[in-house]
């Protein structure tokens, strides 16, 4: 029986050999499913990243191994989000579509780097950040980095661009503005592994920089699920 592939490259790219010619499927690609929701999957270092056009996110995916060979790539709320299938084919998970979207390649694309920033621009991002929250839920709301390591400013501030969208999503819910009322700032800190938790009033989000710009942080999705969780803890 032959064995399927064992990651998303793999099975797009198909196993390397000594004669092996290169693929035409670029490792950084852009591809749009049949509903016409379209992505950039960048697969050319270590792990495996996806954004989603018209969103500034970047998601990290994880390999699992699924049934018959296929693979399935998971965000960090463990939910699927992209399925490669050891036939080579592709398939995109959504609210919309639970059961999948085939999609196909229509183009190459720049693999994802991060922006300039220095401790000036992140502090402009902070502030940015605590704005954006502050109006969505009627008062001041403090974002605060109190020992940022040097070299390390983009993925504070990208963490903080992605921690304001999940806030202002949860203020957008029903009774959004009540769920964060126990919480009045946000405090990011470093340390292993990348986690949010709320603590005393604080959205502590813990970032850790050995894991890169997007791997040393959690996604937007993982910080509303764990606001809506403490609230529902909290018993209020």
């Amino acid at each position: 029986m032959a064995e399927g592939p064992r990651s998303l490259k793999e099975a797009m790219f198909g196993k390397k050999g000594k004669d092996a010619k290169s693929s035409s499927t670029p490792a950084v690609a852009h591809f749009t499913s049949e509903d016409g929701e379209s992505f950039v999957l960048d697969q050319s270092g270590k792990s495996v990243f996806v954004r989603f056009d018209g969103d500034d996110e970047v998601w990290l995916l994880t390999p699992t191994q699924g049934p018959k060979g296929d693979v399935i790539y998971k965000n960090d709320v463990g939910e699927p989000v992209l399925k490669s299938t050891r036939w080579g084919g592709m398939i995109l998970f959504s609210d919309d579509r639970p059961t999948g979207d085939p999609v196909a390649v229509t183009g190459k694309a720049e693999s994802f780097t991060p922006g300039k920033m220095s401790p000036g621009l992140l502090f402009q991002s902070l502030v940015r950040a605590s704005r954006r929250v502050s109006l969505a839920v009627g008062r001041n709301f403090r974002f605060d980095a109190p020992d940022v390591t040097p070299g390390a400013d983009y993925l504070y501030a990208d963490a903080a661009d992605v921690t304001a969208q999940a806030l202002v999503r949860v203020s957008q819910q029903n009774r959004g503005r009540k769920i964060l009322e126990p919480i009045h700032s946000v405090e990011f800190v470093e340390g292993r592994p990348p986690s949010a938790t709320v603590q005393n009033g604080v959205l502590v989000m813990k970032l850790d920089t050995s894991r890169g710009t997007w791997g040393g942080r959690v996604s937007s999705k993982r910080i509303f699920n764990v606001v809506l969780a403490s609230y529902t803890i909290g018993g209020r």
